[in-house]
């Protein structure tokens, strides 16, 4: 990531878009990994109780 940014002194701007977005992106992610993980994780602990 820094040697993008020493390379490309003049697109900052769209830079720091990208990593806004790429971050938005991972963030989402793991939210979504996490919350289907706990449902799967429920489901399991219901049949064994069940």
């Amino acid at each position: 990531m820094m040697m993008m940014r020493r390379r490309r002194k003049k697109k900052k701007k769209k830079m720091m878009m990208m990593m806004m977005m790429m971050m938005v992106v991972v963030v989402v992610v793991v939210v979504v990994t996490t919350t289907t993980m706990m449902m799967i994780l429920i489901m399991i602990v219901r049949f064994e109780l069940n």
